[in-house]
């Protein structure tokens, strides 16, 4: 049941009068059922897995707390610490079973045939179950809090696992901390008109991301990489730069809609995305980019490791070992291990290479602090960017190979104008007016919030900007075999 399906839309229908109409005692219990029921559409089976996983978080929270009680400081931490592993060897035991099974298996055999042995690791042929490594991580980072003595665990397993498992965030985020969510099950949710107004408009913005922009430009993205060695460099780059935009309004799309979803309940998720690609670093960019998975490997990850309070040595290992961690959450393969390795390379170079690159702006007379300085700043962060994205798209390293061997030695304009005629030259035009729109409305909203200003205006003009955007959506959007989104097989 994808969020931009009609089906969903019935869904949250259905869910937003029940829970209304409900007492509030019992409202917990249609989240929770509707929850399990939207989860069940793709694979009912895999429920299980949910299942199992909340059990033994909430269990291990449970023993963690009851340990607090007992007077052997010593004996203390290290039955919390025995909870804390066994909660992280079970949860993450079944991510690696069913997420990273093959691409071990697959390195393994990789490594005994240059041995020169004939030997075959076993495959799974399972399907990835869908949001696995976020409710997995949502789930862990409750056991952590526990155990640091951030939240008290709670003995109500119903609404942790509605915490575990709440459909609007449950298949791709945002991956919320349980001090911000779960409380929220306890409160009184009243029908709030300026609330719900709020939370569909959210809902038109995110459809409009996914539909109309993300879904259109995968089109001339997947025509490029399917095919990665009939093209030069300029078609290369075209491609990889809409990739760009296709993965951020695909994903904050994606985060609109559960905000949204979220919002028309009541309910209060955490933004996801604040225009990342007016960063002026890779450091920048990390902290408005899947902000809740950023902080998550900063607070249960990076922190842990030693953060920066240590030697630079030290911190830059603790940096390689946050983002190689993120691109493996990202995917089972090599391009996204090499993809999480790249930003963070780009981050221990950008702190070593500060006080040179200060120095010789100075010595051309551009002011580091200066107008001039941030905008090659923000220029300097996307192209970096973009060229990390070439290999987070890659099928394999082998087609990364090619492509990046293509993309310094032809230089060829004939392939970019044959992707040009195959997609349409005017759908071509249309993809650039959206990319430079969402542009434009990201620079305007850096210092006044846009939804505000739409709800602030005469209830005629407001009426007129809902309409154009669901006129728009519906003439302009992208509906024949609507892509899934990105993040779904992560």
């Amino acid at each position: 049941m994808a969020f931009q399906t009609f089906t969903y839309f019935v869904f949250l229908l259905g869910m937003v009068v029940g829970y209304y109409a409900l007492p509030t005692r019992l409202r917990w219990v249609l989240l929770l059922a509707g929850s399990y029921f939207f989860y069940m559409c793709w694979n009912a089976r895999y429920a299980l897995l949910l299942l199992l996983s909340t059990a033994v978080t909430y269990a291990a929270a449970l023993l963690i707390d009851r340990a607090n009680g007992i007077e052997d400081g010593r004996a203390r931490v290290r039955r919390k610490k025995a909870y804390v592993a066994l909660s992280l060897v079970c949860n993450l035991g079944i991510l690696f079973f069913f997420k990273y099974w093959n691409m071990i298996a697959a390195t393994l055999d990789g490594a005994l045939e240059l041995a020169g042995l004939s030997a075959r690791a076993p495959r799974l042929q399972v399907l990835l179950p869908v949001g696995i490594s976020f409710y997995i991580f949502q789930a862990l980072g409750y056991t952590v809090d526990v155990y640091r003595g951030d939240v008290r665990a709670t003995r109500h397993f119903g609404k942790y696992a509605l915490f575990v498992s709440f459909f609007p965030q449950l298949v791709a985020g945002p991956i919320e901390r349980s001090s911000r969510l779960l409380h929220q099950f306890d409160e009184i949710h009243r029908p709030n008109f300026e609330t719900m107004r709020q939370g569909a408009f959210q809902i038109l913005l995110g459809l409009i991301k996914k539909v109309l922009v993300a879904d259109r430009l995968a089109v001339l993205v997947d025509m490029v990489y399917r095919q990665a060695g009939e093209y030069g460099a300029p078609a290369y780059i075209v491609a990889t730069v809409c990739f760009a935009f296709q993965i951020y309004c695909d994903f904050s799309g994606y985060s609109d809609i559960a905000v949204g979803s979220a919002g028309v309940l009541g309910y209060r998720l955490m933004r996801n995305f604040d225009r990342p690609y007016f960063s002026r670093s890779i450091g920048e960019f990390w902290r408005r980019w899947h902000i809740s998975l950023s902080s998550w490997f900063r607070d249960y990850l990076y922190f842990p490791l030693g953060g920066s309070r240590t030697t630079a040595a030290r911190w830059a290992l603790n940096t390689m070992v946050v983002f190689l961690a993120s691109g493996l959450w990202h995917g089972a393969d090599w391009t996204f291990v090499a993809w999480g390795a790249l930003n963070g390379a780009y981050l221990v170079a950008g702190r070593f290479t500060k006080s040179a690159r200060d120095r010789a702006l100075r010595a051309l007379g551009v002011n580091p602090e200066g107008r001039l300085r941030q905008g090659l700043a923000v220029i300097c962060t996307f192209a970096l960017t973009v060229f990390a994205w070439m290999l987070f798209r890659a099928d394999t390293l082998s087609q990364l190979q090619v492509m990046l061997t293509r993309l310094f030695t032809v230089w060829e304009l004939e392939s970019l104008w044959r992707l040009i005629r195959l997609v349409n030259g005017r759908e071509c035009l249309l993809m650039a007016l959206l990319v430079l729109g969402v542009l434009a409305l990201e620079w305007a909203g850096r210092k006044r919030d846009l939804t505000a200003a739409v709800f602030r205006l005469p209830l005629a003009a407001r009426w007129a900007v809902y309409l154009a955007l669901l006129f728009v959506l519906i003439l302009f959007g992208k509906y024949n075999e609507s892509p899934s989104f990105i993040y779904f097989q992560f």
